[in-house]
Parts: structure tokens; sequence; C-alpha cells
């Protein structure tokens, strides 16, 4: 992604994203106030609402995000690498955010991400997800519909990968095949998707 793309990105579709990443910055400085790392930061939006309460680190693969990211937020330190083999030692962080960026990955690199994810985390903190649920009814269908269409314009293997996550139940399964324990869960106004906090543990 060319850094143009990525003011784009950050003009128009950041702001849809707005009310979520807000509760994730607000949770973090009521309950769980502490460095956090902001897996697949993207243009850094999330990260500059945590850094207005706590301590920071934005982690993207796309240089170029990063690069835009640095532009709007110098203060704030941003690392290239990959999600699946994360740079940093045991029990660095307090948090770890991932703001829609399981779902368009395959379910063997979304599992890598969560056990990097893990071994990273204090004993005490905590990991945010926001991503798409399985719509339960036809609110929720409705809305997931207009989630359809957006990622069928993501290309094809986003697409998919969307797709089946989804259909094998969304965040809320997701969470449960991988031992996270929910502390704090707010779904969305259509039932579509959904912000949780999560402790790792049966």
């Amino acid at each position: 992604m060319t850094q143009a793309t990525a003011k784009l990105y950050d003009r128009f579709l950041e702001p849809l994203l707005y009310r979520w990443k807000s509760h994730v910055s607000e949770w973090i400085a009521n309950e769980s106030p502490g460095l956090t790392l902001d897996i697949c930061c993207g243009t850094g939006k999330q990260c500059q609402l945590i850094a207005a309460h706590s301590p920071v680190i934005g982690l993207d693969l796309d240089l170029n995000m990063l690069k835009y990211a640095k532009s709007v937020a110098p203060e704030i330190p941003f690392v290239c690498a990959d999600a699946k083999f994360l740079p940093f030692k045991t029990a660095t962080f307090k948090n770890a955010n991932i703001s829609l960026a399981l779902h368009d990955k395959p379910e063997v690199l979304r599992k890598k991400i969560v056990n990097q994810t893990e071994y990273l985390l204090q004993s005490n903190g905590h990991f945010f997800i926001i991503d798409f649920e399985q719509p339960y009814s036809t609110k929720s269908k409705i809305g997931y519909f207009f989630i359809y269409l957006i990622e069928f314009m993501a290309g094809r293997e986003h697409f998919l990968n969307g797709r089946e996550f989804v259909k094998t139940g969304g965040q809320r399964a997701f969470s449960q095949r991988h031992r996270l324990r929910s502390a704090k869960t707010h779904h969305s106004q259509w039932g579509s998707s959904s912000i949780s906090m999560y402790q790792f543990g049966s």
C-alpha cells in the first residue's frame, strides 16, 4: 500500500471506526492502564487514541502505512514487523490490541498471532479485539450485508478469509477456540461486530 492510499484509508474509512476504537482507548485508560501493543496498527489511528491516556507501540508489516502513521503521530513509536513473529520479550506489555485485522487472515495465521500475543502479555494483561460476528438476526444480517460489500472490494483473499471467519462463528467462536476468556464485551448497534476485552485462560 502506498502512503497516498494510506491517507485515503485514514480519511474515509477510519471515521467509520472511530467510535469502536474510542471504546478500546477508554477501556484501557479506565480498566487496564499500561504499555499497549497495537498489532496491525495500519494508519495508527488506534495508537493515537490510546496514547492520549497510556503508552503505546504500533506494529504493522506495511512500511508505507507506518511511514504515514509516523508522519501524523511522530511521538508514537512504530515497529515494522510480522504479527506472527512479534519482536519483543516475554511479558513486555500490559495490553495488546488488534482492530479488524484477524478476519482477513487464514486461521493458521490468526492462531499464531494469538499465541505470540499470549507470550508478550503480563499475567494480568488484557487482549482487546474488534472484529465481525456471525449474523444471528434480521437486523444483524442487514448490518453484515454492508460489511460484505466493503469486504468484497478489499480483494479476493481478504474477502474469502473474512467469509470463513464469519461462517465459523465470528469473534465469539474464535475466542472460544483459542482460550480467550471475555472480561467485557460490547456489540455494535447492528449486532454484526463486537469489541471484547479478553484474558488468556480456560
